[in-house]
């Protein structure tokens, strides 16, 4: 064997060892499957997420960590295993027992948390706690006080002119409760089903419902982008490309009552989008992930706002409930 065949086969066995996987992650417990999971590599920069089959393709030998609203966050380095298995968070609300329709408000503390990468480089970061008032008839949404930690890479290399950041940062944005939750908004559209766990749009699967009789929970995710693959804008010169777009809500649920947004436990959004210019020939690449958690609430007649020092503590025991990805957390610190 000469030496050109010898480098041949050694590329080859190479390529064999690195190349992905289909990996299947699944909920410990009922083993059912984890569908759009964020999947980190090991320096915090996100991969993808898992499909509606709770599929995703990972490469053997390499550090990864998972993300998920309604499960521990795992970090491990992938062998051959077929199926990752994801244990369910132990997160929960204290129970409270005045109806609604016996008070004006349904008076809401979350807590949330915004991630931008471009090009693989993490470039923004912010989280924080806020307080909401919603009317319990009209559903009118009225914000409260704000607590916030936020940090803005210093990095020249992946900087963007003011006015391409119109465009992609605007996605990024302090937390919101719409009038509507995602469950509501699916059976109220006519093109829309749900089906033994699936959501289909004109017969195409686009999301899956699942619902935890043990925990009282339902969790709800969906492809946002259905009936488009992509969406374009183009605003100053500058083309933006919205390639993936998944949403996942998890509500506290009841057999008799359809969840609303004042059944909302936690909302988490992902984004995947292209940003080019037209005099430009450099294409940036932009993950965003936001997210969010009602850490705290009750139904009052007054839109009594908490104090900054009442949600400062708040601040400081829910960030901690609810941790980062570790690699993430080095680059906050290092930055700092």
């Amino acid at each position: 064997m000469n030496k050109q065949s010898i480098f041949i086969a050694l590329f080859v066995l190479v390529a064999m060892e690195t190349s992905a996987q289909q990996v299947m992650l699944a909920d410990s417990i009922t083993k059912n499957a984890v569908c759009y999971a964020t999947v980190y590599d090991a320096n915090g920069t996100v991969i993808g997420r898992s499909d509606m089959g709770g599929y995703i393709n990972l490469q053997k030998g390499f550090e990864y960590h998972i993300s998920h609203i309604s499960y521990e966050p795992k970090s491990l380095v992938h062998n051959n295993d077929s199926i990752i298995f994801l244990s369910p968070s132990s997160y929960k609300l204290s129970e409270v027992t005045v109806t609604a329709k016996k008070k004006k408000y349904y008076h809401c503390k979350v807590y949330f948390r915004s991630i931008e990468h471009v090009d693989s480089c993490l470039k923004y970061y912010m989280d924080g706690i806020r307080e909401f008032f919603i009317d319990t008839k009209s559903r009118k949404e009225h914000c409260g006080n704000v607590v916030t930690n936020y940090f803005m890479s210093k990095r020249k290399d992946i900087a963007q002119k003011k006015r391409s950041m119109m465009i992609s940062d605007r996605y990024m944005a302090l937390p919101f409760l719409d009038k509507n939750t995602l469950y509501e908004e699916t059976i109220r559209d006519k093109k829309r089903d749900i089906e033994a766990g699936v959501i289909c749009a004109d017969s195409i699967p686009i999301g899956s419902q699942e619902v935890f009789s043990d925990k009282n929970e339902m969790l709800l995710s969906i492809d946002a982008l259905w009936p488009k693959n992509a969406l374009v804008t183009n605003l100053f010169g500058y083309t933006q490309v919205l390639s993936k777009h998944n949403r996942t809500e998890l509500y506290r649920y009841d057999n008799s009552d359809t969840p609303s947004v004042f059944n909302l436990k936690s909302s988490n959004g992902y984004r995947h989008l292209t940003l080019t210019h037209k005099k430009e020939k450099v294409v940036r690449d932009i993950d965003v992930e936001d997210m969010f958690y009602v850490v705290d609430y009750e139904y009052t007649d007054t839109k009594k706002m908490s104090s900054s020092e009442s949600l400062q503590e708040d601040y400081k025991n829910f960030s901690g409930m609810f941790p980062v990805v570790e690699r993430i957390r080095e680059q906050l610190v290092r930055e700092e």
